[in-house]
């Protein structure tokens, strides 16, 4: 492993934690909307600002990849780009989901759905983070955690398309608000896609080694 490398994966080790940590307080931004809480605008503006720490660690792990000459730096560069699409999109979803102004009754059917949908997003920043961790220690061990992710982006499609299938059919709710609720669930969905297109992009760096 040279320097180059060293430096990325600690850089994307520390950006990891910081995705971990908005996909947690994005169970709390869930929660608090069900619940009918105003304490959901708080875990946005935390979000905010985890977004913001990331974006300075992606920005200097771009910066090093560029400063490498070897042609194989294309594949960290590819890596970098992947982790700051799955911040992106977690992000879009607790904005669109501030921006929701029809709250469902707290017995509402949709909620255990979408509580279930946001439970497995969280494993996903889990496993997000521990891949990351084991880069920078032990690269043998990185494909079984590359698996690991693939189980869990799995599970979050399953659990999308039952969610989007009974919001879809719900007559009870004005459809702007549907087409709401069906844009953050789709982020949700599509930052777990982009968790799995790291683990890709991580199998293709550990072709090169």
């Amino acid at each position: 492993m040279d320097q180059m490398e060293k430096i990325v994966f600690t850089n994307l080790e520390a950006q990891s934690k910081y995705i971990n940590q908005t996909f947690k307080e994005m169970g709390s931004c869930i929660n608090s909307f069900f619940e009918h809480s105003d304490d959901i605008y708080k875990s946005i503006e935390k979000i905010r600002n985890l977004e913001k720490e990331a974006n300075k660690l992606r920005r200097k792990s771009l910066e090093t990849v560029a400063q490498a000459v070897s042609i194989y730096r294309s594949d960290f560069l590819r890596l970098v780009m992947k982790m700051a699409d799955v911040m992106s999109n977690q992000a879009g979803a607790s904005v669109r989901l501030g921006n929701i102004n029809y709250r469902p009754r707290k017995d509402d059917p949709m909620i255990p759905k979408f509580q279930q949908l946001i439970a497995a997003f969280i494993k996903m920043g889990e496993r997000l983070r521990d891949l990351m961790k084991t880069l920078g220690n032990d690269l043998s061990k990185a494909p079984s955690y590359c698996n690991a992710i693939d189980e869990v982006e799995e599970k979050v499609d399953e659990l999308y398309r039952d969610l989007h299938g009974h919001l879809y059919n719900r007559m009870d709710i004005p459809l702007r608000f549907i087409m709401q609720f069906l844009s953050v669930a789709k982020h949700i969905e599509e930052a777990c896609d982009h968790c799995a297109g790291v683990a890709d992009s991580v199998r293709f760096i550990l072709s090169t080694h």
